[in-house]
């Protein structure tokens, strides 16, 4: 893949602003995102419903700190450059693995937000359990074992995480009433436990209907056309989720989000962090996917990285760092 390509997977939200339907959508992790917004404005339910979501990981790495010591990060502040590990989970399947894993980088240096989406199918090193694609780490070992492969993969360190649940993503478009977005194709696929069938258009998808369109892969791009199109719904959800004629829902919005988001950031860290977040323009958020190509090892899929690419992307986004593009 040409660094012209990579360059094309890329969204750095400097187009002029659009009519609605044609605007930029994408997946359901903004409004983990902005769950802590949405709970700040929420006033006396803010405590209760943080206490259900937060929930510590155990470290796995040999080399990260164990919780209490001297390293350990300070609640009271957050570091200069965030990362933190976005994971939606499919609890329908009989073993539980990271259907959509992004890396959220928010760099206070230079005042930029990025989301970078790692295909699940991506091959690479899992500790302890050799190549593989990156979405099986959670079925081995849950968060923290997906924590140490994402760190190790991209070499960075993963400050914090959240989870939520297809389950949650289903309720929370239904309690908007819905999303009103531009399907580009028609969708069709039949299997055992799951069934998609959109039609091109403009039209109001349902949970079920918008769970529908994120799930679907099968253009010929795989798992690389899916992120794509989770990217794009990702802020369509978002600014329904932001909308002022949605404030009076918060009081079904926030039992939910809590119930089926887990995070190990403090409740004092992520008040900060609804204050850096709350005067951004969805279309400053940087989305890209990290470069790859389709390919099959041993009959088996999977999307191959391609690591100079990879390199740059982690060094310009997530580091924060100027390189040249060669």
């Amino acid at each position: 893949m040409s660094n012209k390509q990579a360059e094309g997977n890329k969204n750095k939200g400097k187009h002029k602003k659009r009519k609605k339907k044609n605007q930029g959508r994408g997946f359901f992790f903004y409004g983990t995102i902005f769950m802590v917004l949405l709970l700040i404005v929420a006033g006396g339910w803010l405590k209760t419903a943080w206490d259900e979501a937060y929930e510590v990981v155990a470290p796995r790495g040999k080399d990260r700190p164990a919780q209490g010591t001297a390293a350990e990060p300070d609640p009271e502040s957050l570091p200069d450059v965030m990362n933190i590990l976005l994971l939606g989970l499919d609890s329908r399947d009989r073993v539980m693995r990271a259907d959509t894993i992004m890396l959220l980088t928010i760099n206070r240096r230079n005042d930029e937000i990025n989301i970078i989406s790692i295909p699940r199918d991506m091959r690479v090193e899992i500790p302890g359990r050799g190549l593989d694609k990156v979405n099986h780490a959670y079925a081995f070992g849950e968060v923290g074992l997906t924590r140490d492969t994402v760190e190790n993969f991209l070499g960075v360190k993963v400050d914090y995480y959240m989870t939520t649940d297809f389950a949650g993503f289903k309720s929370t478009v239904d309690i908007l009433g819905g999303i009103e977005y531009e399907v580009e194709t028609k969708m069709r696929y039949y299997a055992s436990d799951v069934t998609i069938e959109l039609d091109p258009g403009l039209q109001m998808l349902d949970g079920e209907k918008a769970l529908q369109y994120v799930r679907w892969r099968s253009d010929g791009h795989g798992d690389l056309g899916r992120v794509q199109r989770q990217q794009k719904f990702l802020k369509a959800l978002l600014e329904e989720m932001i909308a002022f004629r949605n404030v009076l829902k918060l009081h079904r919005l926030i039992p939910e989000l809590a119930q089926n988001i887990k995070t190990d950031l403090e409740l004092s860290q992520a008040i900060m962090l609804a204050n850096k977040l709350k005067n951004v323009n969805v279309e400053e958020i940087n989305t890209l996917t990290l470069p790859g190509r389709i390919g099959s090892i041993g009959g088996v899929s999977y999307v191959l990285p391609n690591e100079e690419e990879i390199h740059q992307v982690v060094e310009r986004y997530v580091k924060g760092n100027n390189v040249e593009q060669s």
